[in-house]
């Protein structure tokens, strides 16, 4: 018979990982209050959330095929990426490399990802970079075409101007 609080705390949950694009798991265990409260105002920022579970509860919420990122018991850190993963990627990655969250893992699209390759999502460009690349990518192309085309008028008319400066013989 599950409690009442586990029985608040799955919902809670199930709502937070049916909205979430993508999620990344963390131990956070090692967090202290004032770190964890600057964590959660950052991820606020960002359109994401840290939700802190039980690991028995993840279970029942989270897709199959998810239970080698999870350990078997203890709080788990889900927190829900909004629209950019790689934002909050690094954001995670920070405080990674100063040793105050472990990564567990990351659910992308539904598949579950271990650490070693969950770390790989802070090299994914931002939304905004990502943008900026297919419009550069987009771009390109056409201001060629424009400096051929305006280039071959302009070519012409060197070529009038110097035929017409030249003396006849």
């Amino acid at each position: 018979m599950p409690s009442f609080i586990n029985t608040l705390m799955l919902g809670e949950v199930r709502k937070l990982v049916e909205k979430a694009n993508s999620l990344i798991l963390i131990d956070a265990s090692k967090l202290k209050s004032a770190d964890a409260l600057a964590l959660r105002t950052a991820l606020r920022k960002l359109g994401a959330r840290l939700k802190v579970a039980k690991a028995s509860v993840l279970y029942r919420v989270l897709p199959d095929g998810t239970s080698k990122v999870i350990p078997a018991r203890g709080p788990i850190g889900v927190i829900t990426t909004g629209e950019d993963i790689a934002t909050v990627a690094k954001l995670v990655n920070d405080l990674v490399k100063e040793e105050k969250i472990t990564l567990k893992g990351a659910i992308l699209e539904g598949r579950a990802i271990n650490a070693k390759q969950a770390v790989s999502l802070v090299d994914l460009p931002t939304r905004a970079q990502a943008s900026a690349m297919v419009v550069r990518t987009l771009q390109a192309p056409l201001a060629q075409l424009v400096r051929m085309v305006s280039a071959k008028p302009q070519e012409l008319l060197r070529i009038l101007k110097v035929k017409s400066e030249e003396k006849p013989a």
